[in-house]
């Protein structure tokens, strides 16, 4: 049985290392010719090649249950139409017991990339981000931004008119501190001077039984948040780890924010690593039905399937994100969806 093993995960992981590659390649290929023109001039080909290299990490957990589900066909329906499967059956071997290897496989997978998406490929993508800001043309930057409204730890909510993260400036500020004794601090003007804020020109009031102000040019509070926390330069959302979703989910509602499409997509960062197990249980019946298929028509069902899923995905994250499901179920009914479907077609292929 070793012997069997082994010869079904080499065979398995060749295909899935072959189609890999050939998909993040076409996807590095396509964006690099319709993103040239936006090189600036001044762009380093290292730099480049560095930011495109950086795309890999993410690539491959995105194209990887495309490549499990057409490797997976391609290697049943070859087993299949080669009468090893049929020649194990006769040796007493199970149809269930000979594809083993491929639920174990598809369950490495799924836990690796979830390992991934918060190690190596979250930090690819934020190094990715920064060559991307540095290298390629994009909107015009801003110096000065304009109402902005953020949770500052521990306890401050700020709401700033105008910003200058270059300079350290703001201007037309309000801060509340949430923690007692709660307070409301308006002022003209602010600074970030050696590593922490001063404040000018205004007036603080503490919300005790009776409302008392005291007026001030100049006060100090204790924050460590330079100007590019509050700047906060946009990061993709589908590019963050978990914890960093998570911690962005969190601010987001302590400022008042609406968060249902980032909880939706924390969601799908948890079920979507699972996807490649998944879609490898369901390949594998329809692999044994299909049996003498030729690689055209693994590759053409393979692409069917994996886009059905993304489909589904895409979907019901829509639901979610609009709040007509939770994200919750928004994320994991397409994983319910293949995963019983997988499982119904899985019971019947003994006879196969």
């Amino acid at each position: 049985m070793r012997i069997l093993d082994k010869y079904i995960t080499k065979d398995y992981l060749k295909l899935y290392l072959i189609f890999t590659l050939f998909f993040i390649s076409i996807f590095l290929i396509t964006d690099f010719f319709t993103s040239i023109s936006n090189l600036k001039k001044e762009a380093a080909a290292s730099y480049v090649i560095q930011f495109y290299l950086l795309q890999i990490p993410y690539l491959f957990t995105l194209v990887s249950p495309l490549s499990a589900i057409i490797s997976t066909l391609f290697l049943i329906t070859h087993l299949g139409g080669t009468y090893q499967i049929q020649a194990a059956q006769i040796g007493g071997i199970s149809v269930k017991r000979v594809v083993l290897p491929l639920f174990t496989i598809g369950l490495i997978i799924s836990f690796s990339i979830l390992f991934l998406n918060e190690t190596l490929i979250f930090r690819a993508n934020q190094r990715a981000q920064e060559l991307k800001e540095e290298n390629f043309l994009g909107p015009p930057k801003k110096e000065v931004q304009k109402n902005i409204f953020i949770q500052v730890p521990p306890y401050y909510l700020f709401y700033i008119r105008s910003l200058n993260p270059q300079k350290g400036e703001m201007e037309n500020i309000l801060i509340y501190k949430e923690s007692p004794p709660n307070s409301i601090i308006i002022a003209e003007k602010g600074k970030w001077v050696e590593g922490e804020w001063i404040f000018y020109q205004g007036i603080e009031y503490l919300l005790n039984e009776e409302i008392e102000s005291t007026s001030f040019y100049e006060k100090k509070l204790l924050i460590d948040k330079g100007p590019a926390y509050f700047s906060r330069k946009y990061f993709p959302p589908d590019k963050m780890s978990i914890a960093e979703l998570r911690k962005y989910i969190d601010e987001y509602e302590k400022s008042g924010f609406k968060t249902l499409d980032l909880k939706t997509e924390l969601n799908s960062k948890l079920s979507y690593p699972f996807t490649n197990f998944i879609i490898i249980l369901l390949g594998i019946p329809i692999g044994l039905i299909l049996k003498k298929g030729g690689r055209g028509t693994s590759l053409a069902l393979g692409l069917i399937i994996s886009f059905g899923y993304y489909e589904a995905m895409a979907f019901f994250n829509t639901l979610g994100k609009g709040g007509f499901i939770s994200p919750f179920l928004a994320s994991w009914i397409p994983s319910l969806i293949f995963l019983t479907g997988g499982i119904y077609l899985l019971t019947r292929i003994e006879r196969a």
